[in-house]
């Protein structure tokens, strides 16, 4: 299997060298690949330095390192990512960002996966002009400089990121596209292009109103293991998920899951859920148009009137009240 893989991806003028650990280096500085489930196999579709190659292989989530960087992000379905000894689910919407040390593998479920490698030498250029600037203050950039250089405190970590609410980011959306039409069709000042739309596209990953990201040590030892899955599946699912739900996706007892919750964070699932509904109510309310009917319906409630006791019972403010509170405020 690794050897087919190896064989197109050395058609695509790139390497997988095996000693340890399988290594793949795409020696492109920028390049996108989707990864396509169709009837238990894989589609790989690459899109660099003006090309598109795809050939089909298994869905196996064979360990390996990149020797650039790499962001993850499910466009429709779930990805499994094997992420050294430790397995993370990822579903439509949420993604991730790879160090070139961290070892993972991604298993796609009904669904499809867009990802981009960006080379060292790619990210210097894009950054270094732009260290001392504020706009590249936030964890993602950090993470991204940290490793330049060399921290060590950030060669065990990735960052995870989730959309901050259950809308299509079209902002998102519309800059991923953008950069596949850039490294498709090659043109005069392509590589600048390139670079701005990857600086939009971190900074998009950076704005708390469209994404939460984070960071995840991958040496946490059990307990804050499960605490970190439990906590993502619940923000992911923005609050609406049940227990039983919670004990298919983990393979633990909700029980058992729920007292490590209240160990390490003092609440239960059921508070934790509650205060992530509220919060992603609170910024639908204050970033969106949307109506407090659609609101409802995007978080999961049964039904307006629902939403309006469950909300006012934690805020002792209406939706359309709070949202003329915070509108008057700003």
């Amino acid at each position: 299997m690794l050897e087919t893989i190896k064989n197109e991806f050395q058609n695509l003028e790139s390497s997988i060298t095996t000693d340890n650990m399988p290594r793949i280096d795409n020696q492109a500085p920028l390049a996108l690949f989707y990864k396509k489930e169709i009837d238990g196999k894989i589609l790989y579709t690459n899109v660099q330095e003006g090309k598109i190659h795809y050939f089909i292989s298994e869905n196996v989530d064979i360990l390996h390192q990149n020797n650039s960087f790499e962001l993850m992000y499910v466009l429709s379905g779930m990805a499994i990512n094997k992420i050294e000894d430790k397995e993370y689910f990822y579903q439509t919407g949420q993604g991730c960002l790879f160090n070139r040390q961290i070892a993972h593998g991604e298993i796609i479920k009904n669904g499809q996966v867009l990802f981009l490698n960006f080379s060292q030498k790619f990210l210097e250029d894009l950054l270094s002009p732009l260290k001392e600037s504020n706009a590249v203050q936030g964890q993602i950039f950090q993470f991204l400089l940290n490793d330049l250089e060399g921290k060590e405190n950030w060669k065990r970590s990735y960052i995870e990121f989730s959309p901050s609410a259950p809308l299509n980011d079209k902002i998102f959306h519309r800059l991923l596209d953008a950069i596949q039409l850039e490294l498709a069709t090659p043109k005069i000042g392509a590589e600048y292009f390139q670079k701005g739309l990857i600086l939009r596209i971190l900074t998009e990953l950076e704005n708390p109103n469209s994404f939460q990201a984070k960071p995840v040590n991958i040496d946490l030892s059990k307990e804050e293991y499960l605490v970190s899955r439990l906590i993502s599946l619940i923000e992911a699912h923005y609050g609406d998920i049940t227990r039983k739900k919670i004990e298919k996706l983990l393979h633990y007892n909700s029980e058992y899951l729920n007292r490590l919750l209240k160990k390490h964070c003092n609440m239960t699932i059921i508070n934790y859920a509650k205060a992530v509904r509220i919060k992603r109510a609170k910024q639908l309310l204050c970033k969106t148009d949307l109506t407090v009917a659609e609101i409802a319906d995007s978080l999961g409630f049964s039904s307006e009137n629902y939403f309006y006791h469950y909300f006012k019972n934690e805020t002792q403010l209406s939706p359309k009240q709070y949202r003329t509170k915070k509108v008057q405020e700003n």
